[in-house]
């Protein structure tokens, strides 16, 4: 490989970085860090298979329009054009749109939580009580909001995630110091590789609540449009290795965060995770300009998601309600935020930014419990997650969309069990919640959510193309033998 060569790949794998900055945000931060303390290294697991179904839902979105030369939304749209429809979109096209919009608010109130705790997290600041702890949360509410509303009118997004970008990699570096400076136990982490579902701890969330939550954060549902937007006029191969190389990056990142976290439990830890207790066990190891490190890298984490978040339900609802197909010079990270290639009004997207923002402020702003509203948001996603999963294997399944490169049946076996394990997941966190209380045996749990995610997904082969093209799938594979 010549030098001009090897700077061209390097430039592609840090174009595709912009998927693992969407996916390291605030609730990464809180939830692995929290997973960590709670539970140990027993839900590392987690973060592997969730890391795993990113990837395989990523690299399917983006090989859809790169095959198709449209992205996931617009392939909804084309797909069900003659099914029930409002303003000329089907039902299908507005479910999609209406649950990222309710997700992503959802994500946003988990960042703008973060954005409270980074801050809380400098030395001094949870010391604050009373009418100078409110001032404090009111005030940086409306100065994020103030920051981030005002970058996205005027479409300077771009030029504050580099910075963005360049912080949130000295929050890494510190979280690698910290866990080189304490150690952990490989054997431990080997045997959290291994599927397994903990007992609750006195204080602790729900187990499947964290699982879910690790899932939730990992593989990000609206992280499906913007890595298909990502994909326009790129190779299949180059595609493949830039989301390898992002969904590796968020692995580690993820992994580091919560080694971090388990260190909390191993010293004994008994009380509710806090973000303050992370802050405090930071410091014994790098002192208190670690801990600066920490909050102003996690305040550019929160930032950079708060930026990204609004943007892609406005990308979202872009790709949805236009049919035509994505220009093949949209090919930088700029590009894709740029307003010049927009289908919906700018008013629209002006809206969309607005009404995601306002709710995130006014909620933290109240002081709702930010802990609740970060699981909350990462359980709504990770629930959300089966859904749009299931579009997508419909799409790359779907002969007019793929009959140049059609879904191989390996492919289709991966993606399908990718997609059952999303829904049983989903459903043993609804079993948890609805029969909780009337079903002690958690086997019992177990059997159901199983159930429900095999029959949901026999009933959706069956009353759908899905059953035939998988099986055609299968004998193309067979026959190219």
């Amino acid at each position: 490989m010549t030098p001009k060569e090897l700077v061209g790949e390097v430039t592609s794998l840090l174009y595709w970085t912009m998927l693992a900055a969407c996916t390291v945000g605030p609730g990464t931060v809180v939830t692995c860090s929290r997973a960590g303390a709670e539970y140990g290294l027993h839900l590392t697991w987690a973060l592997l298979f969730a890391s795993v179904l990113a990837y395989t839902l990523q690299e399917g979105t983006a090989r859809l329009t790169i095959v198709s030369g449209r992205s996931l939304g617009q392939c909804l749209r084309i797909k069900y054009r003659d099914t029930p429809s409002i303003y000329n979109t089907a039902i299908v096209g507005w479910l999609v749109t209406g649950s990222i919009f309710i997700g992503n608010t959802l994500y946003e109130c988990n960042c703008w939580a973060g954005g409270i705790d980074a801050v809380l997290a400098v030395p001094g600041a949870a010391e604050l009580t009373g009418s100078a702890m409110t001032g404090l949360r009111v005030g940086c509410c409306i100065a994020y909001a103030v920051i981030v509303l005002t970058l996205l009118y005027l479409d300077k997004t771009d030029k504050l995630g580099i910075g963005l970008g360049v912080v949130m990699v000295c929050m890494v570096v510190l979280f690698l110091i910290v866990v080189s400076i304490m150690g952990f136990e490989w054997k431990k982490f080997g045997m959290g590789l291994l599927p397994n579902l903990p007992k609750q701890t006195p204080g602790s969330a729900e187990p499947t609540d964290i699982i879910l939550s690790l899932v939730g954060t990992t593989a990000v549902g609206f992280n499906l449009f913007l890595g298909g937007a990502m994909a326009k006029g790129k190779g299949i191969g180059e595609m493949q290795r830039g989301i390898t190389f992002s969904t590796v990056a968020a692995l580690c990142v993820s992994v580091l965060i919560l080694i971090v976290g388990s260190g909390m439990q191993d010293q004994g830890s008994s009380d509710s995770f806090t973000i303050s207790q992370l802050s405090d066990f930071i410091q014994k190891y790098v002192g208190k300009a670690g801990v600066v490190v920490f909050a102003i890298g996690f305040i550019a984490a929160a930032l950079s998601s708060m930026l990204t978040v609004p943007l892609g339900a406005a990308l979202t609802a872009d790709s949805i309600f236009s049919d035509e197909e994505l220009p093949v010079e949209k090919s930088s990270a700029e590009d894709l935020i740029d307003t010049k290639g927009q289908k919906l009004p700018r008013s629209v997207y002006l809206a969309i930014n607005f009404i995601i923002v306002f709710i995130a402020t006014v909620l933290i702003a109240l002081n709702v419990d930010r802990l609740v509203v970060i699981l909350i948001a990462q359980i709504f996603n990770g629930c959300l997650l089966p859904f749009l999963a299931i579009c997508l294997l419909l799409c790359l399944n779907d002969p007019q969309f793929m009959s140049s490169s059609p879904q191989k049946g390996w492919a289709n076996i991966f993606l399908f069990i990718a997609v059952t394990i999303t829904l049983f997941l989903a459903s043993n966190v609804v079993v948890q919640k609805v029969f909780g209380s009337l079903i002690e045996q958690v086997y019992i749990k177990l059997l159901i959510s199983g159930g429900v995610a095999v029959l949901g997904m026999g009933a959706l082969c069956l009353a759908t193309s899905l059953g035939r093209e998988l099986v055609r799938s299968f004998k193309c594979s067979t026959n190219n033998k």
